[in-house]
């Protein structure tokens, strides 16, 4: 019986590190070609939490199979940092010639009343006014023609005097306190809910490029949503269908997110600025879409984040879906996520300034 259990749980061990293995190759395989690697990408967290109880749980029995989840850990290394950063002392004082960049998914200012509360649009003006920051990329941004949420009340409440916002898909807006000299929306196929614009800022001398994206989402419905939060599976074929359903809305996003990625990506190329990429991604670090827009690019919550950050507080995707990246012309100083429940997305704020020559 203990050789039958020890071969079971060596195979067990083998499929949880081959799913680990899989999932490294959802960042560099393009959903359009191949889409299945994405959803192992999706799950990463969990088939790495499997793969270190299953070293420690072989390390305890004095077993060599522990080298089997170890190595397929050891592999993807530079993916564990994505996730999870351990820092002590990230606090310090705000460094010279810096500025205070905050971007957060607003959820349209709680049009739909989700919070239960009618001060939500109010507090999150009032958020984001406190964070002092002096970029504000709103992502499912919208305003009204009067009222509190009309552009010039919104600015006025900020105490920010310059913005733009995107004029198609799911709007998204840039504030600054840095006169803006040239702007513009990036364009995605019919049919896409994903929403891009830049703007340059003049700070002092420097011109900085910003990017707000928000990417495809799920779109997932009520029913989806019910099934992912249910306790009892039956497996019988309405569920069967709710999965393939929810599969089938996954691997549509996957796709049209890569393809989103690309076009930002072709367009960040050709900025004559140094750059700044802000968003709600709709995507975890373990992805095509994140790693097509990292490339190069220096993510914030790796240079100065702590712990695991998740940013959406939502059911589905957990994890941290909204970035801050710059180039290699910037140093990130400070990065923090709060959890501040006005929005299903925790805003993230992050203080960075040029780098010397």
């Amino acid at each position: 019986m203990k050789k039958f259990l020890h071969k079971f749980l060596v195979i067990f061990s083998l499929i949880f590190s081959g799913s680990l293995l899989i999932s490294y190759l959802a960042a560099h395989i393009n959903p359009e070609n191949f889409w299945l690697p994405a959803f192992w990408g999706l799950a990463y967290p969990y088939l790495l939490a499997s793969n270190i109880l299953f070293v420690i749980y072989w390390m305890l029995r004095r077993k060599w199979s522990f080298l089997i989840p170890l190595t397929a850990i050891l592999i993807g290394y530079q993916s564990f940092g994505n996730f999870i950063q351990i820092r002590i002392n990230r606090d310090a004082e705000p460094k010279e010639n810096s500025f205070q960049v905050l971007s957060y998914n607003i959820r349209s200012f709680d049009i739909y009343k989700w919070t239960n509360d009618p001060k939500t649009p109010k507090n999150i003006l009032h958020f984001s006014k406190n964070s002092k920051a002096d970029i504000v990329c709103f992502q499912e941004f919208r305003s009204t023609e009067k009222g509190l949420l009309s552009m010039y009340n919104i600015k006025k409440e900020l105490g920010i005097k310059h913005a733009i916002k995107s004029k198609k898909g799911t709007d998204v807006a840039i504030f600054s306190k840095y006169p803006i000299t040239h702007q513009g929306e990036i364009s995605f196929e019919k049919g896409n809910f994903g929403s891009a614009i830049f703007a340059d800022l003049k700070i002092g001398k420097k011109t900085l490029r910003v990017y707000n994206l928000h990417l495809e989402s799920n779109r997932f419905v009520r029913k989806n949503y019910k099934f992912i939060n249910k306790k009892e599976f039956k497996g019988d074929e309405q569920e069967l269908d709710e999965l393939r359903d929810i599969s089938f809305r996954l691997r549509h996003a996957f796709i049209r997110r890569a393809k989103q990625a690309q076009i930002v990506r072709s367009h960040i190329n050709k900025s004559p600025h140094p750059t700044l990429v802000c968003g709600d991604f709709n995507d975890t670090p373990q992805s095509f879409t994140y790693s097509t827009l990292r490339d190069d690019f220096k993510d914030c919550f790796k240079e100065k984040g702590s712990g695991i950050s998740t940013t959406y507080s939502g059911d589905f995707p957990s994890f941290r879906i909204d970035y801050i990246l710059h180039d290699k012309n910037m140093i990130c100083n400070k990065y923090s996520r709060i959890k501040k429940e006005h929005s299903d997305h925790f805003p993230i704020l992050s203080e960075l300034s040029f780098a010397k020559k």
